[in-house]
């Protein structure tokens, strides 16, 4: 995944003195989607406290991405599933597609 773009792009948006009230909106609203995708996995405190900057609505979609990539992974590396972690296992895996495309989206649409 094209975290460590995204990333930079964050901290770029984060640096802009001019329109910064606009790339906050439009981070937030990113930032929303996300949350909208990621209900089961990202929590609404972690949610609410990052709301204040770039960085940390960053850092929070990123964090979130990880957990994500490491439970798809154990789960496809346990030798006998239980139906219902075949079931949590393809949920997981069609969340973390979403959140692959609207990063990539959103990098795209930054990059000069």
């Amino acid at each position: 995944m094209e975290v460590e773009k995204f990333l930079e792009v964050a901290k770029r948006l984060s640096r802009k003195k001019k329109d910064r009230e606009s790339e906050l909106e439009k981070f937030k609203k990113l930032y929303e989607r996300f949350h909208l995708i990621n209900r089961a996995y990202l929590d609404k405190e972690a949610f609410e406290q990052a709301q204040g900057s770039i960085p940390l609505m960053a850092e929070s979609m990123v964090r979130t991405i990880e957990y994500l990539e490491d439970e798809i992974a154990r789960l496809r590396n346990k030798g006998r599933k239980q139906p219902f972690e075949e079931v949590e296992l393809a949920e997981m895996q069609k969340v973390q597609k979403r959140n692959e495309l609207l990063i990539k989206e959103f990098v795209e649409k930054q990059s000069p």
